[in-house]
């Protein structure tokens, strides 16, 4: 863990629909309707919280603001708080029944509780514990020096056995005759097969290729819906669409693609690659 010339501190801001600004340590922020960023120069970690309700726009742009903040920090006067930690934690709060997530959680949590000092107002950092005046009458601890030396235990020396002289004449022993090794030829493990994706996997990409290919910006999330997974893809006024793995097909809707003159052209190029599988 870097050290820092000064004390360390703690920075919470705030992206609000891609509007990030500072704010002051608070825990009860951590819910479902925020998207936080937490440089933590305590613990050198950058935290990222993404509350569950948070929409797809700004859960994207907080999640590459904070990639930036690990890197640059972010400056509070003039004092730059958060610049190259060596940590980044991602919390998507959706995803808070795998273990990994839950358990960052669950450690970020625990690193905002107690009570925070401040600096300008934002910048957070505990204050030193109080020493406790000792109590009258009280023994008194001993110092190194006041203390008893310890004497060392002594273990007695072992006895050395002496090996008798071999008798002149006397037949000697064989020494025993040296193993045999025999060389075994180990035959390189085979490489596991590469996994095949299904008929609709392949539909899936096919989709991604037409949308990449006519859109600057797209946002994706995945999702399970009763029981079938799927994928929420979303090019800012172009189309909004949801595609749904169901065996060897893939459900697109709506089925007209939004229903834009890029949305059209997005359709017909997919249409195109799908009917060569």
């Amino acid at each position: 863990m870097k050290t820092l010339s000064r004390k360390p501190y703690m920075l919470m801001l705030k992206d609000d629909s891609g509007e990030v600004t500072t704010i002051k340590l608070d825990s009860t922020l951590v819910n479902s309707d925020n998207a936080l960023i937490v440089l933590d120069e305590i613990n050198d970690t950058c935290w990222t919280w993404i509350g569950r309700r948070v929409n797809m726009p700004t859960r994207m742009h907080a999640i590459r603001i904070a990639r930036g903040l690990q890197k640059s920090g972010h400056q509070v006067g003039i004092t730059t708080i958060g610049m190259a930690t060596s940590r980044f934690v991602e919390m998507m709060e959706k995803d808070d029944a795998d273990q990994d997530v839950a358990n960052n959680i669950a450690e970020f949590r625990t690193v905002l509780e107690g009570r925070w000092s401040f600096d300008d107002g934002v910048l957070a950092y505990k204050g030193e514990e109080k020493v406790s005046e000792p109590i009258a009458g009280a023994p008194k601890k001993k110092t190194l020096l006041e203390a008893e030396p310890v004497r060392p235990t002594l273990k007695p020396t072992p006895k050395l056995e002496s090996k008798p002289e071999p008798i002149a004449g006397a037949p000697q022993p064989k020494p025993e005759p040296m193993p045999t090794l025999v060389a075994e030829t180990i035959e390189d493990a085979a490489p596991p097969p590469a996994p095949s994706a299904s008929l609709a996997e392949k539909k899936m990409a096919y989709l991604m290729l037409s949308v990449t290919r006519n859109s600057e910006l797209v946002y994706t999330e995945r999702f399970e819906r009763d029981g079938k997974s799927g994928l929420k893809i979303e090019s800012p006024g172009i189309l909004v669409i949801e595609a749904v793995l169901d065996g060897n097909d893939l459900t697109v809707t709506p089925g007209d693609f939004g229903g834009s003159d890029t949305g059209r052209k997005i359709k017909s190029e997919y249409e195109g690659l799908v009917s060569k599988l």
